[in-house]
C-alpha cells in the first residue's frame, strides 16, 4: 500500500508510535495532617449547673477539660472540688486533675490532664464537681485515638 492508499484511507489508518514524553519527578506528597478534633460528653445537671467533658485529640496528643455552665440566673457562683480524669481504655490512666475552683455565671472551664495515647486506642474521660459532699454525677466520654 502507498501513501496515496493510505491517504484515502483518512487519519484513522495512520498509526504513529506512541512517544512517551518522560516523565517528570513527581513531588513527594505528605500525608495531610489530621484535624485536631473535639469530642463532648453528655451534659449532667447538678443543682444549678450543667457539666460536661470534652477531650481534643491532635493525632496522638489528647487533652481534656471540663466545662460546667450555670443554669439559672440571679444565683452567685461559689467553689467546688472537681475532678477531671482520663485513661485509655482496658489500658494506663492518662492522669487526672483534681482541686478546688470557683465558678460564676456563665460557662466556666476545668483543665484536666494531656498526654499521649497510641494510635488506635480509645480514650475515656470523665469530669466532675462535688457539690456539699454528695456522690458528684460525672460526664463520661470515650474518643478514639486515630492517626
Amino acid at each position: 500500500m502507498g501513501f496515496a492508499s493510505l491517504a484515502a484511507l483518512g487519519p484513522a489508518a495512520v498509526a504513529t508510535p506512541a512517544v512517551a514524553a518522560p516523565a517528570a519527578a513527581a513531588p513527594a506528597a505528605a500525608a495531610p495532617a489530621a484535624a485536631a478534633r473535639t469530642t463532648c460528653g453528655p451534659s449532667v445537671q447538678m443543682i444549678n449547673r450543667s457539666n460536661t467533658v470534652c477531650v481534643t485529640v491532635d493525632g496522638t496528643s489528647v487533652r481534656v477539660h471540663g466545662a460546667s455552665t450555670q443554669l439559672f440566673t440571679g444565683t452567685s457562683g461559689r467553689s467546688f472540688i472537681y475532678d477531671v480524669s482520663a485513661s485509655v481504655v482496658g489500658g494506663e490512666s492518662l492522669g487526672r486533675e483534681t482541686g478546688s475552683v470557683y465558678l460564676g455565671a456563665g460557662t466556666g472551664y476545668v483543665s484536666g490532664p494531656r498526654a499521649v495515647a497510641p494510635c488506635g486506642s480509645t480514650v475515656r474521660a470523665s469530669f466532675s464537681l462535688t457539690d456539699f459532699g454528695t456522690p458528684p454525677p460525672a460526664s463520661v466520654v470515650e474518643v478514639p485515638v486515630t492517626c
